[in-house]
């Protein structure tokens, strides 16, 4: 085919999927408009047939995209439109040359959209070096944990998890049998894929309407678990960081992290599936020992929006690492009096030059915290 017109490059197979179905919703009236998804997982053959058939709007993920292009099964020689969604995750991936390859590729008058949760280092420099002028629309905090979602943290050791989650799980489901209402649609995130078939099937086990969503699913299972969850056949969906991000599913009352992520940036990124749209929300989270530096900065992210202020993280690969090299030094006791912050009875070391990683402003009208001051830089 000629190519399409507009071009949506998204993360993930499920955020592709998403943005598809409303893509589809919109054009409905438009008689002969045509949509194709490209991604990983799915018959690249069909792929390629509709390609080439051609078609208006094509929504795909980076990688699959580019193997299209190269086995000239579509063309970039029409685009007006390129939409670069997550743009952030997909940096966070690997995606990074793909999408240079495109951007190089598109004719010389074009309009890119580019939408960020977050706005670091590295995707300022892909602003700057693919888009001329552009116009910054922001909408809420920066990088800031949700207001409306209710934060829990509960310190237990690593055997005591599995239980620990069974306990709660199963007194919410009591609960919402004794007031006769449905079960709350609950995300529990895990570290590791064989962690979540693990504890999936130990809810399975206890009765417990349960589903597992991870990178080593197939794409025809990703996608079941997925529509029963939004259904609500299964109320527990138990996910890797595949779901932290991009996943709209309307309704999660709860977030529960069985083991927390590495880095704050992430925590915030997966409460953020509850307390959507104005909503109020619930999430807990299990901690260890070697979780300490992170609880830390939630705790002060918790005590700082109970005081009516607000609180910004710094993001990006530089940022995320030097959050991992403190945590470690933490955990080592490497740490010396200089240099440290004081975070209720833990002391966590924030050097000058990152030290807009726990940065607050106590004025509730500014609505803003480092991480929006960032992205004027």
């Amino acid at each position: 085919g000629d190519g399409p017109l507009a071009l949506v490059l998204a993360p993930t197979r499920e955020l592709a999927q998403q943005i598809e179905k409303e893509v589809k919703a919109f054009s409905r009236s438009a008689e002969g408009f045509k949509t194709s998804i490209v991604v990983g997982g799915t018959n690249i053959y069909e792929q390629r047939s509709e390609l080439r058939a051609g078609v208006e709007i094509v929504v795909a993920t980076p990688g699959r995209f580019i193997d299209h292009l190269q086995q000239g099964n579509s063309s970039l020689s029409r685009v007006s439109y390129v939409v670069l969604d997550e743009a952030d995750r997909m940096l966070d991936m690997g995606f990074e040359p793909q999408i240079r390859e495109v951007m190089r590729s598109l004719p010389k008058k074009h309009q890119t959209l580019l939408f960020s949760a977050t706005m670091p280092e590295e995707i300022e420099a892909l602003a700057q070096e693919y888009l001329n002028k552009p116009v910054r629309v922001k909408v809420g905090r920066v990088s800031s944990p949700t207001a409306n979602v209710t934060q829990n943290l509960e310190k237990i050791t690593e055997k005591e998890k599995i239980d620990s989650l069974l306990a709660l799980l199963v007194d919410e489901h009591s609960q919402s049998l004794d007031s006769n209402q449905p079960p709350p649609l609950t995300i529990v995130f895990v570290e590791r894929k064989a962690r979540c078939d693990e504890v999936t099937d130990a809810l399975v086990e206890q009765g417990l309407k349960a589903t597992a969503l991870h990178g080593g699913r197939s794409q025809s299972e990703r996608e079941a678990a997925l529509r029963d969850f939004r259904k609500g056949t299964t109320n527990i969906l138990v996910a890797t960081d595949v779901a932290s991000r991009g996943l709209d599913v309307t309704g999660v009352a709860h977030v529960i992290n069985l083991d927390l992520p590495k880095t704050m940036e992430d925590y915030v990124h997966r409460i953020g599936r509850t307390g959507r749209a104005g909503a109020s929300g619930r999430a807990t989270s299990f901690y260890t020992e070697r979780d300490v530096f992170l609880v830390a900065q939630i705790r002060r992210a918790i005590t700082e929006a109970e005081s009516g202020n607000t609180m910004a993280f710094a993001t990006g690969k530089a940022a995320r690492r030097k959050e991992r090299e403190q945590a470690a030094a933490f955990r080592e006791g490497r740490m010396t009096p200089l240099g440290v912050a004081q975070v209720g009875a833990t002391t966590v070391r924030v050097d000058d030059k990152y030290k807009h990683m726990l940065s607050a402003t106590a004025d509730p009208k500014k609505g803003e915290g480092a991480a929006d001051d960032a992205w004027e830089d």
